[in-house]
């Protein structure tokens, strides 16, 4: 029998050739500042649910992939490797590794999984090709990321560790979920990726940082 194409092309990232592993500015004796990883083979859907269907859309979506969407503002709700990003009211991001599903017997990654679970009671966008995700961390996380937005990040306020915000960073729109202490993961738009990495590393340069082989 003949092959047949796969539908799905292969995914390229938007900064192939372009974040390269390596070192920017000194680095001290203690280490980069700031060390940057991009995260690639990511599943990534936006859920927006409305009205009535909210609470049905959170329970359904926690028997599919055994997280709850909170409607809390600026909550990240986490478990094994998904993640469900508060967004906006009634609207999540929710992100696991493509690799998660990759044994399902129909074949169906997180998106179309969670369309079938939720039907017409809430949208199901795929944003996997739509978004690039860094994952950042080190001692100088804050100093950069104050270099870039006007969120307050002292204790108790804007970002604390296990929440997320929709800010401009370094003038361009940005998701960021901070995931520790000295660690978080930034989502932007395909389209600014390359902009945004040359903003990120030219504003962690001073700290030094040291960008690591993609995960």
């Amino acid at each position: 029998m003949a092959e047949t194409a796969s539908l799905h092309p292969a995914r390229r990232s938007a900064l192939e050739g372009h974040l390269l592993p390596g070192d920017v500015g000194g680095i001290g004796a203690d280490g980069p500042g700031l060390t940057v990883t991009e995260r690639r083979a990511l599943a990534i859907a936006q859920v927006e649910a409305w009205g009535e269907s909210v609470e049905e859309t959170q329970e359904a979506i926690a028997k599919t992939i055994g997280i709850r969407p909170s409607r809390e503002p600026l909550t990240a709700v986490s478990a094994d490797r998904a993640v469900a990003l508060w967004l906006g009211p009634e609207r999540w991001q929710i992100v696991e590794p493509e690799a998660a599903r990759a044994g399902a017997d129909d074949g169906a990654g997180l998106v179309g999984v969670l369309a079938r679970a939720l039907g017409t009671q809430a949208a199901v966008t795929d944003q996997g090709h739509g978004r690039v995700c860094l994952r950042i961390g080190g001692p100088a996380l804050l100093p950069v990321l104050a270099k870039g937005c006007t969120l307050d990040l002292d204790p108790g306020r804007d970002l604390d560790p296990g929440r997320v915000a929709n800010t401009s960073l370094g003038h361009m729109a940005a998701t960021i979920h901070r995931t520790a202490t000295d660690g978080a993961d930034i989502y932007v738009a395909r389209s600014f990726a390359v902009s945004f990495v040359d903003w990120l590393l030219h504003a962690a340069a001073e700290y030094g940082c040291r960008v690591t082989d993609p995960e």
